[in-house]
């Protein structure tokens, strides 16, 4: 088969549709391995004061729901080219992948952020002793609110199926689906632009604040708030650029497989990718991930040499659950 071919339009040939199942398998389970690993370190190792861990917990779960998703049920689809289950069945993943576990991401990134400023911010309210825990709230009410826009879309001609034709996720056309492509594109967009100017915000008070210490603990602190700033643009361009390639983007491309890699191939890429960023970006998420791999962290191999575990600065009571 010539290039040409290849990048044609119309219906998949066999090979376009081989090779974007192959590409979904790769990336699906790179991404339900490295969620999977953050989610159970987490689950494992959360403190009942931590809610940092246990929002990042939440998301790496909602990562995972889609991860795991396409291995049940667009991966076996496009390589047998067939619907092997009724149509209910396409239907109701479509909301539990494209909406139940899709919605915890940007929701939980309005977690993370409302964790951060609060305890920036607000330390004292952070630090108080509560009934019920904000943080365990605010995971609830997220769940809840992914739990409702799971089963609100099951009417008829409001479903989000999986099309070979066009190998990747799209809404049924009616006037359901096009007011909820309207409010989700708004809804993401807000999203966006609140956590990236709160991001923004803690970045330069966290700085001002690393002003006041010694050389080495501003040295040190300045690289800590770069790396909190840097995971907190990333994956808000993440949720951003979903957003637009699940809705927009994909159809700029006439060419087929241009559109699988931004309709199908994107939504679980960055889900895999966003799993790989809590663990490099986030010291405690790796050290809890390495130690459920059974890897000595650092501290450790130094305690078993018998060196003294030094203290590079200490960590104020404004960020200590900001690692």
């Amino acid at each position: 088969m010539t290039i040409d071919k290849f990048l044609s339009t119309g219906q998949p040939s066999d090979l376009v549709r081989i090779v974007s199942a192959i590409l979904l398998t790769i990336v699906s389970v790179f991404g339900s391995v490295f969620n999977t690993l953050v989610f159970v370190s987490l689950l494992l190792r959360v403190k009942k004061k931590d809610g940092f861990l246990k929002i990042c917990c939440t998301k790496s779960f909602g990562n995972d729901i889609v991860c795991i998703g396409y291995l049940f049920w667009p991966i076996p689809v496009t390589f047998l080219n067939d619907y092997f289950m009724p149509h209910m069945f396409n239907a109701f993943m479509g909301q539990l992948v494209g909406w139940f576990g899709w919605s915890i991401g940007p929701l939980s990134q309005v977690l993370l952020t409302s964790n951060r400023v609060l305890a920036v911010f607000f330390p004292h309210l952070y630090h108080r002793t509560y009934r019920f825990a904000p943080s365990n709230v605010g995971i609830v009410i997220c769940l809840v609110l992914s739990f409702l826009l799971f089963i609100a879309f099951f009417p008829e001609d409001c479903h989000y199926l999986y099309s070979l034709k066009d190998i990747g996720w799209l809404p049924e056309e009616s006037f359901c689906t096009s007011v909820r492509r309207s409010i989700f594109i708004v809804s993401m967009i807000i999203i966006v632009i609140i956590t990236s100017i709160c991001g923004f915000l803690l970045f330069f008070r966290l700085i001002a604040d690393s002003n006041t210490m010694s050389t080495i603990q501003s040295t040190s602190r300045k690289s800590k708030n770069k790396k909190i700033l840097f995971q907190t643009l990333t994956q808000n361009f993440l949720i951003l650029l979903d957003t637009l390639n699940t809705t927009m983007t994909y159809k700029l491309f006439p060419v087929l497989f241009f559109q699988f890699l931004t309709l199908s191939f994107s939504m679980v890429f960055l889900r895999a990718f966003e799993g790989f960023i809590m663990y490099a970006m986030n010291e405690r998420i790796n050290k809890g991930v390495r130690a459920l791999l059974g890897y000595k962290t650092t501290d450790q191999l130094k305690t078993l040499q018998g060196a003294p575990s030094m203290m590079i600065w200490n960590v104020s009571s404004t960020s200590r659950h900001m690692n």
